[in-house]
């Protein structure tokens, strides 16, 4: 099964705009790929930047701020949790799944995990993550398609006439 696995070396939060803030996940791999979770929980992301040392204007803390505070709680998971590995997409729904992989020596439990909840666990616990290397094949084959494809192109001028359109900066969501 390894084989078929391809290691994430590095994990990054992003916020990008196309007519709206999408926040979303990059993951490069040890193959030189990228693979990209797209619209993840905000908080996750908000998380995954304030784990990489950039300061986020907002003074809120969110659940999982407390639960990274707890060094005891992060010492267990860390000792339990073996590896995380997103394996699937939900061909209806285009929804990623992640297996977090737990042990205790004696007992084995995988656990089916929302992707960036478990890159976050894995991130926190300094655990590797992989990603099966077939998603990453659909990935890249996907956004290529995606790239020569612009017959669903919105062209800016649409919504310059549009009431209900309204530009918003990076400044406004943080």
């Amino acid at each position: 099964m390894e084989e078929d696995l391809i290691r994430v070396i590095d994990v990054s939060g992003e916020i990008v705009f196309d007519r709206l803030f999408i926040p979303r996940i990059v993951c490069l791999l040890e193959d030189g790929r990228f693979f990209i979770l797209e619209r993840v929980p905000f908080d996750i992301v908000v998380s995954l930047k304030k784990l990489d040392g950039e300061e986020i204007d907002d003074e809120r803390e969110r659940l999982v701020d407390v639960l990274s505070s707890m060094p005891d709680i992060l010492d267990i998971l860390g000792k339990h949790l073996r590896r995380v590995v997103i394996n699937e997409i939900d061909p209806k729904t285009g929804v990623y799944s992640a297996i977090a992989e737990f042990s205790d020596g004696n007992m084995a439990i995988k656990r089916r995990m929302v992707p960036s909840h478990a890159i976050f666990l894995a991130k926190l616990t300094n655990k590797p993550i992989y990603v099966k290397k077939e998603l990453v094949d659909q990935q890249e084959e996907f956004r290529l398609l995606a790239s020569t494809d612009t017959s669903d192109e919105i062209e800016d001028e649409e919504y310059e006439d549009d009431e209900e359109y309204t530009d918003i900066d990076r400044e406004d969501i943080f």
